[in-house]
């Protein structure tokens, strides 16, 4: 009982949703993280369809999982898109693992969903960062490159390669000194 006891206090704390369902999908538990998340109640998903939180052209993605959970396999964690009550998207990371009776029978699945929604967006800006900064400096009318502290050098911009004439990726690392 105290381990019961334990175990439930661990799921209702977690930032993570944790939810659980049957084989055909429907949610059978649903912890606070899962409502801070996903904007649904307890209530208003308990008894429901998980699909109801996966976007329309996503739905293969629970095909999947429920199909591989059927044949006692876990899914390990995964990046994908998910949809809040209130129609928004989010980015989340998702864990999907069988559940068994106590005949060893697969009865369902336990789901721990993490939003990822700030590390896509960090993500997002450095990748727009970089595409400024290779813009830039792919324009000016210098010869620029990117070494490490050894002198390796593994970036160089457009102007680079119009000037030497060589192989782009050519001359990465120490390949510079055959130019030079």
């Amino acid at each position: 009982m105290l381990a019961e006891a334990h175990l439930s206090a661990i799921i209702q704390s977690s930032d993570d949703a944790i939810i659980s369902k049957d084989l055909s999908g429907t949610i059978l538990s649903w912890n606070p993280a899962a409502t801070r998340i996903f904007g649904f109640s307890e209530v208003e998903m308990i008894g429901h369809s998980v699909r109801r939180l996966i976007p329309a052209e996503r739905q293969a993605e629970e095909d999947d999982i429920l199909a591989r959970i059927a044949r006692g396999e876990r899914v390990k964690s995964f990046d994908t898109m998910r949809q809040r009550k209130d129609g928004v998207l989010i980015a989340v990371s998702i864990t999907v693992s069988p559940v068994y009776d106590k005949a060893g029978r697969i009865v369902g699945a336990s789901k721990i969903a993490r939003d990822i929604t700030s590390r896509e967006e960090g993500q997002r800006a450095l990748r727009e960062s970089e595409a400024r900064f290779r813009m830039l400096a792919d324009n000016i009318s210098q010869l620029t490159w990117v070494a490490d502290r050894t002198g390796a050098i593994g970036w160089y911009n457009k102007r680079w390669y119009d000037y030497t004439g060589v192989p782009h990726g050519s001359t990465d690392g120490w390949g510079w000194d055959r130019v030079h």
